[in-house]
């Protein structure tokens, strides 16, 4: 095992649906920081963190530096309630959306649906748009203004267009690390699926909402074949349209 002078940063995202794996997670060589992803992928860009439960758009991104703890993400097979687009238009006659400054992966797949799978080129824009997203615990509690009367799941949509999993976040650690200390990334590893394993044994008797129970069981935390076939597209989406800048 390498030698490790100072504990591993990792980022949470600072919404409810990390709850599952941060549940029973106490390991004395790691600090957790929180903060929305797009707050977290700048963390990673400053040194602020060295990895965490981060958005796959940004893995995707900067795949050299990152290896993936095994069997972990938050995906949804269908709706996922906390990444939505609402909206005063019907979804095809929606021309402008202003993204959320909180989201990388939830901005890129709406700009995905509408551009690959929709066949509809919508412009992103920082005001006045027909439809803006919402994502995280605001998603989940933020009630619509009303003229946007019109509201769209994009995991729920992502399912519909592909067949496959939204995968909005993987857990990854700096690849130095891990292969530097494989015993810590060993553990690392297991603290992450035993917390997420024992979350749902205890769901029934924690102090939540079953608001919140019902949100949390539908989201899916594995990363598996479909998983891994659903970031694959999402990579091959990333790399057509890098050039007509998205």
């Amino acid at each position: 095992m390498g030698k490790v002078d100072k504990k591993l940063r990792l980022g949470r995202v600072s919404y409810r649906n990390t709850l599952p794996l941060f549940y029973k997670f106490s390991l004395p060589f790691v600090e957790v920081v929180e903060g929305t992803p797009s707050e977290l992928a700048r963390m990673l860009d400053t040194g602020i963190a060295d990895g965490g439960i981060l958005s796959s758009v940004y893995y995707l991104q900067n795949q050299s530096r990152f290896l993936l703890v095994p069997d972990i993400s938050i995906s949804s097979f269908g709706r996922a309630n906390s990444v939505i687009l609402l909206s005063k238009k019907p979804l095809k006659g929606i021309e402008r959306i202003i993204p959320s400054g909180e989201s990388l992966t939830t901005n890129f797949l709406t700009y995905a649906l509408f551009r690959k799978f929709m066949g509809k080129k919508v412009e992103f824009t920082p005001e006045g748009g027909d439809a803006f997203l919402v994502i995280g615990d605001k998603a989940l509690k933020n009630p619509a203004p009303r003229e946007f009367s019109y509201k769209y799941d994009i995991g729920e949509l992502w399912f519909e267009y592909t067949g496959l999993p939204a995968v909005f976040a993987l857990f990854v650690v700096p690849r130095r690390w891990a292969v530097e200390n494989p015993d810590l990334f060993a553990k690392l590893s297991v603290e992450l699926m035993d917390s997420r394993d024992a979350f749902f044994r205890d769901l029934n008797d924690l102090d939540l909402s079953e608001d919140l129970k019902e949100y949390l069981q539908n989201l899916d935390y594995r990363f598996r074949e479909e998983h891994l076939k659903g970031l694959e597209l999402i990579n091959n989406l990333l790399r057509e349209f890098y050039l007509k800048r998205f």
